[in-house]
């Protein structure tokens, strides 16, 4: 029967911590040693022939580590480099902070034992990146916004809010009309008549930074209650993940073309110059003057510095 050994980054991550290990415990059996990391002894023995050709730059016999272990029984010299066992960075800490905090938010409500678990491993991470303050990776929706809204939907009434844009990237003052509350991709938004932009939008709830009721009661426009959008063609050069899931394209052949339907030309913008040379935007007309604008005016500024 062939022998089963492991993955590569499966053996990266214990051929790291074994160095630490054999150093503080010299002499240790092999049979022993493969029972602490819970492998075979063939799986150890290949481990332990890898280390013996790792060591510092140079990789004379000099510079390489010393390893024994052909009596049975296992010890390591020349390998102070690597003597201390293995830790995460800063970003490596948040980074799994924030993944847990996600993966909380969707497990069900009655696994106590989950949270529990989640909560101890969160504070034992932060603790070891000495993480002064609680992150959180789930959207936090103001309770006065929250409030607002749902009396506004209830009294028929207009809100005045504070709206973080990120199409525009800038926080501004709007008049709306809430019509209802919508949820997608696992976001809540408010389906809303805007006065400001006299259409109808959609805006993210998380995103509304202030919100009040006004005094009298307003009415949208007769008509559908859906918000215009624009349709776009777009030409792919490069296939790239991260089109692939802008766009929400599931196949995306090299110099394919595909149609897109958006509710901001502000954010058609960003999205295709932001692709650089891996797209390009067949039309509308007006949109690819607007862009070709933008980037010229990106390309002066660096002239100019």
């Amino acid at each position: 029967m062939a022998k089963k050994f492991s993955a590569p980054l499966e053996r990266t991550a214990r051929l790291l911590d074994l160095v630490p290990y054999i150093n503080s415990h010299q002499g240790i059996s092999l049979n022993e040693l493969a029972g602490v990391f819970n492998v075979s002894t063939a799986q150890m023995t290949s481990d332990l022939t890898t280390l013996w050709m790792c060591g510092l730059p140079g990789y004379t016999p000099l510079e390489l580590m010393d390893l024994d272990f052909e009596s049975g029984f296992v010890t390591i010299h020349n390998a102070e480099t690597l003597s201390k066992p293995r830790s995460i960075t800063f970003d490596e800490g948040v980074a799994l902070i924030l993944g847990l905090d996600l993966l909380r938010s969707a497990i069900s409500i009655d696994r106590n034992d989950l949270f529990e678990r989640i909560d101890l491993l969160s504070m034992r991470l932060a603790e070891l990146i000495k993480l002064p303050a609680a992150l959180s990776a789930t959207s936090i929706i103001n309770q006065e916004v929250s409030s607002a809204i749902t009396e506004a939907l209830k009294s028929r009434s207009a809100l005045d809010i504070t709206y973080h844009s990120l199409y525009r990237d800038e926080i501004g003052s709007r008049i709306i009309l809430p019509i209802e509350i919508v949820e997608s991709d696992g976001q809540n938004y408010l389906s809303s008549y805007c006065y400001t932009a006299s259409d109808f939008r959609q805006f993210r709830i998380d995103r509304i930074q202030k919100a009040s009721v006004t005094k009298s009661p307003q009415a949208a426009p007769k008509g559908s209650v859906q918000q215009s959008s624009y349709s776009c063609a777009i030409k792919v050069f490069t296939p790239t993940r991260d089109i692939a899931e802008r766009f929400k394209q599931s196949e995306l052949p090299i110099n394919s073309e595909f149609d897109f339907q958006t509710y901001s030309i502000q954010w058609i913008e960003r999205s295709v110059m932001a692709s650089g040379n891996a797209l390009a935007l067949q039309s509308p007309s007006e949109v690819r003057k607007s862009i070709a604008a933008l980037a010229q005016s990106m390309l002066d500024r660096y002239k100019a510095g």
